[in-house]
């Protein structure tokens, strides 16, 4: 259904998202999420969300999703990794912060939160 992955090293959490979720779902990832982060006790971190293998989720998932996700305040970097164009447009509509790129594959959003390396290759002015 989902993984979640902390690699306290480079203050990066990754979401791997394969199976449908319902709003019970998405409140109980956030909630092991959130758990995780502070477990790490991460400052702050990057987060990539993987969605490239998801089905295109409810409405009422992603709102819930969005709800909790787009409120985290110790994000510095978010990369989407999205498959089809319509995943991409379902959550780019709730992922709206200066800091959120989306991506095509996890090594583009992996250059993104980590080194800043725009998608499609240009490095963000330092």
């Amino acid at each position: 259904m989902y993984k979640i992955t902390v690699d306290r090293g480079h203050a990066l959490v990754k979401i791997e998202m394969r199976a449908m979720l319902d709003v019970a779902d998405s409140a109980r990832l956030v909630s092991e999420l959130i758990a995780q982060i502070t477990e790490a006790r991460l400052a702050s971190y990057a987060l990539i969300l993987d969605i490239a293998q998801c089905p295109i989720q409810s409405q009422q998932m992603i709102a819930a999703m969005g709800e909790h996700l787009t409120k985290m305040q110790r994000v510095r970097a978010i990369a989407i990794v999205t498959g089809a164009m319509l995943a991409r447009l379902q959550v780019r509509r709730i992922f709206s912060q200066p800091f959120t790129r989306f991506t095509s594959t996890y090594d583009e959003a992996l250059r993104w939160v980590l080194s800043g390396v725009e998608p499609g290759g240009a490095s963000t002015p330092g």
